[in-house]
């Protein structure tokens, strides 16, 4: 039996550019993510953590001076992943207080604001010391003597992203800021195709 139809040959040249526009629309909805996620990462971070949005986001360049790193991987829409790592950060990434020894050797107590708007004071034994020329960080004693000494300590990158609160509110940024990009590409997609 032999089917004919005069439409045929457009039919199949459409099905192929959908096949093709479907192809595109994720394939620039991966690259969209890979650019955007730091931007959606940060804000649910910086929704319970008192850590600045630049400083998370630094942590995807990849520049010297991060507080971590994190790496977006993934070709494809369901396979799209996040890898994250970084160094324990110390309280002047939270808004610490003071930032320098008081000059005239005034009694201080530092305070710093790990999670947003929830100021702490630190033991009142830290104190601030130079970090080679980069600035002061809180130390504390390790006993009753001058020394030994350690930096104090807080958290890193991926204890924050890896708190169950800040994990939900980053699925949510990405599940509607993909679905925002997948419908924008989609639009484009059948504009293009007219």
């Amino acid at each position: 039996m032999k089917i004919e139809s005069p439409n045929f040959n457009k039919i199949v040249r459409d099905i192929k550019s959908v096949n093709k526009s479907a192809e595109s629309v994720l394939t620039r909805t991966v690259s969209d993510f890979r650019n955007r996620a730091p931007a959606w990462i940060g804000a649910a971070v910086t929704e319970t953590y008192g850590i600045s949005k630049k400083e998370v986001k630094e942590a995807f360049s990849g520049a010297k001076k991060t507080v971590g790193r994190v790496k977006a991987s993934g070709r494809e829409i369901d396979g799209i992943g996040l890898e994250y790592s970084g160094r324990v950060l110390t309280p002047v990434h939270f808004k610490m207080r003071p930032g320098n020894r008081p000059a005239n050797g005034k009694p201080y107590q530092i305070t710093m604001e790990v999670y947003k708007e929830k100021r702490r004071r630190l033991s009142s034994n830290a104190f601030l010391g130079s970090n080679k020329g980069g600035g002061y960080i809180p130390f504390q004693r390790e006993g009753k003597s001058r020394f030994p000494i350690k930096s104090v300590k807080t958290v890193s990158v991926p204890q924050m992203i890896e708190n169950k609160e800040v994990a939900v509110q980053i699925s949510e940024n990405i599940d509607a800021g993909l679905g925002k990009r997948i419908e924008h590409h989609l639009n484009q997609a059948i504009k293009r195709r007219g």
